[in-house]
């Protein structure tokens, strides 16, 4: 039938467009459905998603950027922005304006995610640190979750079981960094909440939440060596309490599906409230050679259409999708037992080069490195001002190579 080839004809578009999405974290399952919406609504539009491994994923796109053979599209945490930023497209106000940015985002997106003025970045999700606690063990102590370091190091003492054997049960995962998965998230916080200024390390402030770090081990005697990983000890519940991201709750499920378990808002050191953020971004590629396409394609994806269907399909394979980024969006998670702390600490984040587990093997790897060596000195009874003047030194080291400012 003639009319009907021609039909056919005049819906396939003269120019095809192939787009390749790299992720990181979500199975093709969770984003096949929206991208298939979005060819659909765009005749000609082809988008290969290609899931990475997290093995030196930083170093491979950095790579793949450079020799204009990347992806279109991409995952890039967010306190890689230094690192790469030569290689980020500026995002069109059309696809989300500056007002947007800061009208319904939290408020770190709009100190991260910028470079030279303008925003080259659109988080799908966040996350950040809270402090899990194990409910049966709260309710026999008959506990609540504190809202200071001072009422947690009390808590965290109480709930500290020994024999002559050692630590039978932990009350907090605390002060060491060989077994304390999250280690330099939690030596951060503490940080900031100090007011310690990262680029200028050698401070009493730095000092101060060091030692206050080291303490929970070398006098609470809370937490040990000898104890498995602050994760498998929380699933296992040889340990009260532990500080610990989001997507630390699919494990700990995984290992212990009886384990009753929430989280809580972190402790605060004085009025100021102040959080760790901790995410991951969708950036465009600079040399793509569709970045039209690229920019409508971020755009379709960080609608809250379709974040709130990424997070439906993406608990489908776990038990709940990864946290909604917008501000807007919050109401719709509140009501989660392990969510909720998050959402509730996000507008309050702050971060630095202290982002465990993201693998990058640049800045953050490199910072978290000099920190556990200067943890692990004070361990052993070294003193502090040594420790203090070799983390300032690499400091000045790193800031200097990846090109960051240190004001």
């Amino acid at each position: 039938n003639n009319s009907e080839t021609t039909a056919k004809r005049t819906e396939v578009p003269a120019e095809q467009k192939e787009l390749v999405y790299w992720g990181l974290w979500e199975p093709n399952e969770v984003v096949e459905e929206i991208i298939a919406d979005f060819e659909a609504e765009n005749p000609g539009v082809e988008i290969t998603y290609v899931k990475q491994s997290h093995k030196d994923y930083r170093e491979r796109l950095q790579t793949a950027l450079d020799s204009e053979s990347g992806p279109d599209v991409f995952r890039f945490h967010a306190s890689w922005t230094p690192m790469i930023k030569s290689n980020l497209y500026p995002i069109p106000s059309s696809v989300v304006s500056s007002k947007e940015f800061k009208d319904n985002y939290y408020p770190i997106v709009t100190e991260q995610l910028v470079s030279g003025g303008q925003y080259v970045g659109v988080p799908l999700m966040y996350d950040g640190l809270a402090l899990y606690y194990n409910e049966d063990i709260l309710e026999s102590a008959s506990e609540t979750p504190p809202s200071t370091w001072a009422d947690l190091r009390l808590l965290a003492a109480k709930l500290t079981v020994k024999s002559a054997n050692g630590i039978e049960r932990a009350g907090l995962a605390i002060g060491s960094t060989s077994n304390v998965d999250h280690f330099a998230d939690i030596l951060a916080i503490l940080m900031l909440q100090n007011g310690a200024d990262f680029s200028d390390p050698n401070s009493q402030e730095t000092k101060d939440a060091m030692l206050f770090y080291t303490n929970f081990v070398l006098k609470d005697e809370v937490w040990d060596e000898a104890l498995p990983s602050s994760t498998v000890a929380f699933a296992r519940g040889d340990v009260a309490m532990m500080f610990a991201p989001s997507w630390r709750a699919h494990e700990v499920a995984a290992q212990n599906p009886n384990l009753r378990f929430k989280t809580m808002t972190l402790p605060q050191l004085s009025d100021e409230r102040i959080t760790l953020g901790s995410y991951w971004a969708e950036g465009i590629n600079s040399d793509s050679k569709n970045k039209d396409v690229a920019s409508e394609f971020l755009g379709f994806l960080s609608s809250d259409k379709n974040l709130m269907k990424l997070f439906s399909k993406a608990s489908e394979v776990r038990a709940f999708g990864e946290i909604y980024p917008k501000i807007s969006m919050a109401e719709k998670l509140i009501n989660d037992g392990v969510i909720a702390s998050y959402l509730d600490d996000a507008l309050y984040a702050q971060s630095w080069y202290l982002n465990s587990f993201t693998h990058d093997n640049g800045i953050n790897d490199q910072m978290i490195e000099y920190y556990k060596d200067g943890l692990n000195a004070l361990l052993e009874g070294e003193d502090i001002e040594e420790v203090l003047i070799t983390i300032e030194d690499g400091t000045n080291q790193l800031l200097k190579q990846y090109g960051v400012s240190s004001k």
